[in-house]
């Protein structure tokens, strides 16, 4: 890929790194306001900007075949890292595709969604009859039974963000 190319790619990565890094401080913001609109909100924000962060390292179209590998190669992002997930993501990207599979396999038709609190704190619900949950003590969230960790993946972001903001202003012709 060329150098110019490459640096357009490791911009768009800051920018990604950075709108995630906002993001987590937007959802420690509506913890304190309690501002549950802003708190599911921030969490959105930064599933999708995980989740672009995802798609540029981990390229899904095949024009520039290369164009992935080099660019983790650029900012020394291995194969295994755990920026490549793109699940939980996906969940609130698709969330009427998970709302029609819940509505067509939920047995006891219990339905929770946008809850903030420790797991367990809905007693006798069917895990998969909660939708989202954000545990304040553990600062996860819970989707249908799967469990996401935003801490390790905030700070996977932060230190790409740094790789990435240094990588980014080099010149395009070095």
């Amino acid at each position: 890929m060329e150098t110019m190319v490459l640096r357009i790619f490791q911009r768009e990565v800051e920018r990604q790194c950075r709108f995630g890094l906002m993001a987590v401080e937007d959802v420690k913001q509506a913890l304190q306001t309690p501002d549950m609109d802003l708190l599911w909100y921030s969490i959105q924000s930064f599933l999708v900007a995980a989740g672009n962060v995802s798609k540029l390292l981990w390229k899904t179209t095949p024009r520039l075949p290369e164009r992935g590998a080099e660019l983790r190669a650029s900012l020394s992002i291995g194969d295994d890292s755990s920026l490549e997930p793109r699940a939980f993501r996906n969940h609130f990207e698709h969330f009427d595709e998970r709302l029609e599979k819940w509505a067509t396999s939920s047995e006891r038709r219990n339905f929770a969604d946008s809850n903030v609190g420790p797991e367990g704190m809905i007693q006798g619900i069917d895990p998969r009859d909660l939708l989202r949950n954000f545990d304040t003590t553990n600062f996860a969230v819970t989707f249908r039974g799967d469990l996401y960790h935003l801490q390790p993946m905030a700070e996977a972001i932060g230190d790409l963000w740094q790789k990435a903001a240094i990588e980014a202003k080099k010149l395009h012709w070095e």
